[in-house]
């Protein structure tokens, strides 16, 4: 049975048949209820004269309506973006848990959390007009980049009831492993104007912007070379007593993606959407 989705947003929808060595793959990493219980689709959407690239994932079971959950992905431009087969193992997990999750793969033309912002909130248009989900209710999710991508969008709704940043890029004033890429998508010769764009995307300096409503989890791992847990660590110092709920949980030796603490990382995420959307811990 395929979602039911009531607006003129949506360009196209597809959903995601793998071939049998990738579903062998996702048993493997996901397990098997993964494959079972969830579809998940490619979608395009339209905003602001952009055809935007994204998926969507949901139970198969559509008897009755589900949280959302928006995940918010890493990475600039192509590096970073989440194929097929990822979304079908990482959005089908979130889906098995028991929501609908949609996720933006942004525009082409990455502004590095400038105008492709909007692209995200696009997302909440059509999760309103999604027939199974439940859009009072939406959890949001970001890593690295995609933690960045977050607290901006949590500056400009109060629609967000939870919140999981996992490896969360902050401040990237100083963070030279990505100054050319910062340079080559929203720099400036005149080095002011550039460190005055570089500090509006920074979430470390707006952090008194950010809705202090949300119940927000913070992850990092200590060993994070590409993102130092030091990001997380200043943000959670500049909202620990602003807002309503937030945890910082480091893992000691862990790296950018946190591989050697995989389920330890699944279980606190799922326990954190399950208790601030549903009221339950499983």
């Amino acid at each position: 049975m395929s979602l039911k989705i009531n607006s003129d947003i949506i360009i196209d929808r597809n959903v995601i048949n793998l071939g049998i060595s990738q579903q062998k793959m996702i048993r493997n990493g996901w397990g098997e209820d993964v494959l079972e219980n969830t579809s998940t689709e490619v979608i395009y959407y339209e905003n602001d004269g952009h055809k935007i690239k994204g998926y969507l994932s949901y139970p198969k079971d559509l008897k009755e309506k589900y949280p959302l959950i928006i995940w918010n992905r890493g990475g600039s431009r192509k590096s970073g973006m989440i194929d097929e087969f990822l979304a079908c193992g990482m959005f089908g997990e979130i889906a098995n848990w028991g929501y609908i999750v949609l996720a933006s793969m942004y525009r082409d033309e990455d502004e590095f959390a400038g105008r492709d912002v909007d692209d995200i909130l696009k997302l909440f248009d059509i999760a309103d007009n999604i027939e199974n989900c439940d859009s009072k209710l939406i959890g949001m999710e970001g890593w690295s980049r995609g933690g960045l991508m977050t607290f901006h969008i949590l500056t400009k709704t109060n629609r967000v009831n939870c919140a999981v940043i996992i490896s969360g890029l902050t401040d990237i004033t100083n963070h030279t492993l990505m100054e050319k890429v910062y340079f080559d998508i929203f720099g400036s010769e005149d080095k002011n104007e550039f460190m005055k764009r570089k500090i509006q995307r920074s979430p470390l300096y707006f952090a008194e912007n950010i809705d202090a409503n949300v119940d927000m989890l913070l992850i990092h791992g200590t060993n994070d070379e590409q993102v130092p847990h030091t990001n997380s660590l200043e943000m959670y110092e500049k909202l620990k007593d602003r807002m309503r709920n937030i945890e910082l949980v480091l893992y000691e030796n862990g790296d950018h993606y946190l591989k050697k603490f995989r389920k330890e990382t699944s279980e606190l995420r799922k326990n954190w959407f399950n208790k601030y959307l549903k009221n339950t811990i499983v």
